[in-house]
Parts: C-alpha cells; sequence; structure tokens
C-alpha cells in the first residue's frame, strides 16, 4: 500500500497548511488505517483474519465446521514477476468456473469468432491469386470470381457478426451479474465479527471501486479478445504457408518485443493494487464523512474533514498516475518493438521480391498478414493494461470472497421447531476480537419461557451480548446456549430466527414505504395486520397524519423520520411477526418518557404467553418484569423482581439510585396514571381505527 505523505509536503496548491500542519489529523489517518508503505514487489497475500470467537463451532465439533468457501483457486491472486500472460491468466482463472453456465452462448460466440476468423484469413491470401493469376495473367474472368466470393463472404460474415455480438452482449452481462450476486450472497453470509472489524467503506469499495474494474474488464475481452487471438493465431500460419524462411525471421525476433512487458508488468500490477487500496480508502472517508455530516457542521469540523480528504486524495492521485503510466508503458514497449520488427521484415521481403525468390503477390499477401499480425498483437497487448487493472481488482475481490463464513449450518441440520421452552447459558465464555477480557465470563444462566425478562447492569457488562448470542449472530468461545435444550448451532439459522423478532437500539429502515417496512417482520403480511401491530407500536396515529399515510416512502436508512419515530416502526415490524421469544435491545432509547411508558405497557401486553428477554439500562422501562437479571463482570449477580432487588441493596439498587429513581413507589404511582390515560388513548385509537383502517 502507498505510505502517507509526509506532513511537512501541502495537500493541496490552493491551501498548503489544510492539513499537514493538523496533529489530530495525523492521528486521525493513522486510527482509521492508512495505507502502509509497501514492503516488496508483488501485493500482500489475502490477510488470515484472527479467529473469530463469534462464529466458531465448540472444539469437540471442528470436523463439522462449514467452509462455503469451496473455491479451488486460491493462488489465482498471486502476483510475480512473470510476462504479461500472468495478469491475463490471473483474470481469467477467475472467470472460468462462472463460463459452466453459458456453454450455449459459448458456441454461438465460438461459432461466430471462427467465421470471422476465416474470412480475415481469406482476405489477404485473395490478393496473392489476385495479383499473380488474375492481374498478372490478365484473366478478367477469375478476377470477377474472386471478387464475387469476397463480396458474399463479407456479407454473410457480417451478419454472422453481427449475431454472434449479440450472444457475446448477453455473455458479459451474465458473468457480470453472476459475480455481483456472488459477492452479495457471500456478504450476507458473513459472521458480525466481520463487520466488526471491517470499515464499512472498505466493503462499498469492493462493490463500486473492484467491481467496477471487473465489470469493465469483462465487457472488453468479451466484445473484443477472442477474435484478435484467433486472428493472431491465424496470420502465423498463413505466414508461414507463404513463406516460412521469412516467416522464421519474424517470429524469432519477435521475443524481444516481450522484453518491456516482462519488467514492467509486476511493476503496473503493484502500482494497481496500491490504487485500489488507496481509492477504498478514500471512499471509507467519503462515507464516514457523509453520514456524520450532523457532527461536521456541530463542530465546524469542514476544514479538518477536507484536510482529511485532501490526504487521502492525494494519495488515490499519486498512484493512479504511476498505475496508469506503467500500464501504458506496457503497451507502448510493445507497439514499438512491433514497429521496428515490420521494418526489418518488410525489408527481407523486398529484397527476397526482387531477386525472383518470392513472387509479387505472395510478397504483397504476407505484408498484408503481416500488418494484420501486428495490428493483433498490439490489439493483444493492449488487453494487458485492462487485465492488469482487473487482475488487481479481482485480487480485492477474492480477499472478499476467502473471509470465512463460520458458523453457517452444518450439513443436514434440523429445524427448530416453535420455541415452547427455556432458554439456558451453559458456562457460556465469550470475548470480542480485539477485546482485552471476555464480556461473558463462564457464564450459566437460565430464562425461563413465557415470562418477561430484563438484563440490566453497567455499559459493557454484556447485556446486548446475551441477544447476540441467543440470536447466533455470535456463538460462544466456550460453553454453549440451548433452547429447548438443544443447542442451537445444531439448529438452522433460518428457523431459530423465525421463532424470535428483535428491536435493536439503532434500528435500520430501508428505503421503501412505512407499510412495507413493517411488512418485512412478516413475509405476506395484509394491511389489517400492519394496522394493528402500528396501532400497538403507538404510531398508526402518526402515520395517518401524512399525506401519503402507510404509502409514505422513509427514505434512505429512514432519515425522513425522527429517531423515536424510526423505533416505533421498528417495534410494529416485531410485533408483526408474533414470536416465540421477543428480543429488546435498547429498544426504547430514542423515545421520549410518555411514549415510552406507553410502548412498556404495550410490549407487556404483546408478550403475554411469549418469552421477551429485553436489555436495557432504563430501568423505569423494567419495573414491572417478571425477572431483572443483573449482569456484571461477565457474570449473572442478581436476579429477582423490582421490588426483590431494591430490597437487596446491591448493585441494582445502586443503579437505581445513580439515575435518580429513589422512590420507587412514585415511579409505581405515576405508571398507574399512565396506564389510565393510555387506555383512554387505546379507546379513542380502537374508535379511530374502524374509520382509519379503509383509508390506510
Amino acid at each position: 500500500m502507498a505510505s502517507k505523505p509526509p506532513a511537512s509536503e501541502p495537500p493541496a496548491s490552493d491551501d498548503p497548511k489544510l492539513a499537514a500542519d493538523d496533529p489530530e489529523l495525523k492521528k486521525k489517518l493513522s486510527a482509521t488505517g492508512s495505507p502502509a508503505p509497501a514492503q516488496s514487489s508483488k501485493p500482500p497475500a489475502a490477510a488470515k483474519p484472527q479467529a473469530a470467537p463469534a462464529d466458531d463451532d465448540d472444539e469437540d465439533d471442528e470436523d463439522d465446521e462449514l467452509d462455503l468457501d469451496d473455491d479451488d483457486d486460491e493462488d489465482l491472486v498471486v502476483f510475480t514477476a512473470k510476462e504479461a500472460a500472468g495478469a491475463l491468466s490471473t483474470f481469467f482463472a477467475f472467470v472460468r468456473p462462472y463460463l459452466a453456465s453459458y456453454r450455449t452462448v459459448l458456441a454461438c460466440v465460438a461459432f461466430g469468432v471462427v467465421v470471422e476468423t476465416l474470412f480475415n484469413v481469406i482476405m489477404p491470401l485473395s490478393l496473392k491469386f489476385l495479383i499473380d493469376d488474375a492481374l498478372g495473367e490478365e484473366d478478367f474472368g477469375a478476377l470477377y470470381i474472386i471478387l464475387g466470393v469476397l463480396a458474399v463472404a463479407g456479407i454473410v460474415t457480417s451478419i454472422i457478426a453481427v449475431w454472434y455480438e449479440r450472444w457475446d452482449a448477453r455473455l458479459a452481462a451474465g458473468i457480470i451479474a453472476d459475480v455481483r450476486t456472488r459477492i452479495f450472497e457471500h456478504v450476507q453470509n458473513l459472521p458480525s465479527a466481520y463487520f466488526a472489524r471491517t470499515r464499512r467503506g472498505e466493503i462499498l469499495s469492493r462493490f463500486s471501486i473492484d467491481l467496477s474494474a471487473f465489470e469493465g474488464a469483462v465487457k472488453i475481452f468479451a466484445n473484443s479478445a477472442a477474435l484478435p487471438f484467433l486472428e493472431l493465431i491465424a496470420g502465423i500460419i498463413l505466414m508461414l504457408f507463404l513463406n516460412w524462411q521469412l516467416a522464421a525471421v519474424a517470429l524469432l525476433v519477435f521475443p524481444i518485443t516481450l522484453i518491456g512487458p516482462r519488467i514492467l508488468t509486476p511493476k503496473a500490477v503493484q502500482a494497481n493494487y496500491e490504487q485500489k487500496q488507496n481509492e477504498a480508502a478514500l471512499l471509507g472517508t467519503v462515507t464516514e464523512n457523509v453520514a456524520a455530516q450532523a457532527v461536521v457542521k456541530a463542530f465546524n469540523l469542514q476544514r479538518r474533514a477536507l484536510g482529511w480528504f485532501t490526504l487521502r486524495n492525494r494519495d488515490v492521485r499519486a498512484k493512479a498516475a504511476s498505475a496508469m503510466f506503467l500500464s501504458t508503458m506496457v503497451e507502448r514497449t510493445v507497439t514499438i518493438s512491433v514497429l521496428l520488427l515490420h521494418l526489418v521484415v518488410l525489408a527481407i521481403g523486398a529484397y527476397l521480391a526482387t531477386k525472383g525468390q518470392i513472387t509479387v503477390g505472395t510478397f504483397v499477401t504476407f505484408e498484408s498478414a503481416f500488418w494484420e499480425v501486428s495490428y493483433n498483437i498490439a490489439h493483444v497487448m493492449h488487453f494487458i493494461p485492462v487485465s492488469i487493472s482487473a487482475a488487481a481488482a479481482v485480487h480485492h475481490i477474492q480477499e472478499l470472497l476467502d473471509e470465512p463464513t463460520r458458523g453457517a449450518d452444518r450439513p443436514g441440520a434440523p429445524d427448530l421447531p416453535r420455541i415452547s421452552h427455556d432458554i439456558s447459558f451453559e458456562r457460556v465464555t465469550f470475548q470480542y476480537e480485539g477485546a482485552q477480557t471476555p464480556v461473558l465470563d463462564n457464564l450459566s444462566l437460565k430464562l425461563d419461557a413465557g415470562k418477561s425478562i430484563a438484563v440490566v447492569g453497567p455499559s459493557g457488562s454484556g447485556k446486548s451480548t446475551l441477544i447476540n448470542l441467543i440470536l447466533r449472530l455470535y456463538v460462544p468461545d466456550e460453553g454453549r446456549v440451548a433452547i429447548d435444550g438443544v443447542d442451537i448451532r445444531r439448529v438452522t439459522r433460518e428457523s431459530l430466527r423465525a421463532n424470535m423478532a428483535v428491536v435493536f437500539q439503532e434500528n435500520m429502515l430501508f428505503n421503501m414505504s412505512i407499510r412495507e417496512n413493517i411488512r418485512l417482520g412478516k413475509e405476506g403480511a395484509d394491511d389489517a395486520e400492519v394496522v394493528d401491530a402500528a396501532k400497538k407500536a403507538e404510531i398508526h396515529r402518526f402515520i395517518m397524519g401524512l399525506p401519503q399515510k402507510y404509502d409514505t416512502p422513509v427514505g434512505e436508512r429512514g432519515d425522513t423520520l425522527s429517531g423515536g419515530q424510526r423505533q416505533r416502526i421498528a417495534i410494529a415490524r416485531a410485533i408483526i411477526r408474533n414470536p416465540s421469544v421477543l428480543l429488546l435491545d435498547e429498544a426504547t432509547s430514542a423515545l421520549d418518557q410518555t411514549t415510552e411508558a406507553a410502548i412498556n405497557r404495550t410490549l407487556l401486553r404483546v408478550a403475554e404467553g411469549r418469552t421477551m428477554i429485553w436489555s436495557t439500562h432504563r430501568l423505569t422501562s423494567v419495573v414491572e418484569m417478571d425477572e431483572i437479571i443483573v449482569i456484571s463482570g461477565g457474570r449473572a449477580i442478581e436476579r429477582g423482581s423490582h421490588a426483590e432487588l431494591l430490597a437487596l441493596n446491591g448493585v441494582y439498587r445502586k443503579l437505581w439510585d445513580d439515575q435518580g429513581l429513589h422512590d420507587a413507589s412514585d415511579a409505581d404511582d405515576d405508571d398507574e396514571d399512565d396506564e389510565e390515560e393510555d387506555d383512554e388513548e387505546d379507546e379513542d385509537d380502537e374508535e379511530e381505527g374502524d374509520e382509519d383502517e379503509d383509508e390506510a
């Protein structure tokens, strides 16, 4: 990777001190992973990530672990100092597995290419007969026949060329779509630990920068690569047929033209690889800046943000210039060498023709064939810069595809039936990747079915981790999580999560209507179910006040709504699922106290007959829960009802007092008053609901 420019060097000519003199900027770049200097002439192999504790099965089942990246081409992205063909072979080796689905298309394209190649061989060969036989002997009958055959062959070949180029376009589009799908599907199966340690911009760059370079190469190769290769071979055969001695001279001297590419290709590959890394870092900077615009403006960070961007952009600019120059020089050295070789062949051929050792027709035909060969050599060499860039992109894409999808379903794993029994943590130890200490340490815990259970504790105590482990977003380093006595790693993830609904602290809404966002919780839910879920989440009245009501688009990430509105729609999405287990991770953190109280009572009603597990730091939310578990130091240290835990005078009491909630009875009285108000609101909603439901 490219090293960061020295601080003394101005980031831009119009503002020399924009970023270079900012020590905080340097620290920021260092912390966010500025590309490190390259240590060798070849890109590093894909780094082996530390074992993600999140997604490994227990030691006894190591043999059963799955590797969904069943690729036989792990060495395809190793760049060495080989000739230019190395980059081409890297690209084609990556594409080859995708061609199996397009045998018919390939056959049509191959037929068209062969026909066009034959015509392009016949054209120069016809010159020999035109000059030596038709014109030399003044045989105009032969002349008309030759011209007629060429005309018919040209028309037929043109029609076939148009036909097979249509299949060419389909082939290119199909391969690109397949690769794009494979990358996206692989990302869906990557463990949560990967997303925790990988910057969003780095992942997005695979779909933008790298995939774009790959797409460009596929289109170029599919549309114009096969024909020059075949014509090159056919041209060499024609030259040997016309005069093998002259052809031998050309072919023996030809390897000299590869000296330049042999020297420059490894350097060009390295430069393109570093360019891709710098572009990924730049994209990450832009992504972070766009997501943090409120903070940037509130703290007047525009100038500093521009400085960060300028440093990244300067790295990209410098490496892009180097990569483009080196890639162009690979092609240019071949063009110059071929031109010099052609002059040599032209001189020798002219000498042989004047001495009568070859006919004028043979000489002209040989010259035409050699020009065609030279053109095709230059055309093939034109693919080298494209293949170098594509090979670097393939390397990055392969790095992503090589990321293990650990924690995947085991072969033949059964589905989990609807959950009706307890959830238990049995001697569970878990540590996040990169953390110094376990967040859960030998935790044993039983969560009774059908109860509303709160999990509270200091920040970083592992409350949210319990939710993640139940969902199998992570799996324990030691011990197991069991549901109905079954280790959740032994059942399919889809069936496990089908039994659950979750509301996270920061909920993602998709760029679609409110109706469709709620309906994501239950595929095929009708409008009545959507409205009912919205009412229970205390969001129906707000939705009906919108111009488009339930058809209102929420915008990207739900940015057209407030945090509380997004949270309530997320709660409606969970309610409509009718889950066996309802998981809440700081689910009311974005709500005001009045709405929170109403939602709490709604959730308690919804939780009747099912298990509800609520991780929260707001203790006013858990007063009415059946049971409260206090987590601290990675273990469950207290357990009981609200009143019982207050009486213990332990950690829970301290947390309660720290939140200024000294008088529990007052809180209960307030809850009773709020409940009466909420019941009145529910009655009003029911009356309005009958009127609104058809309109919604």
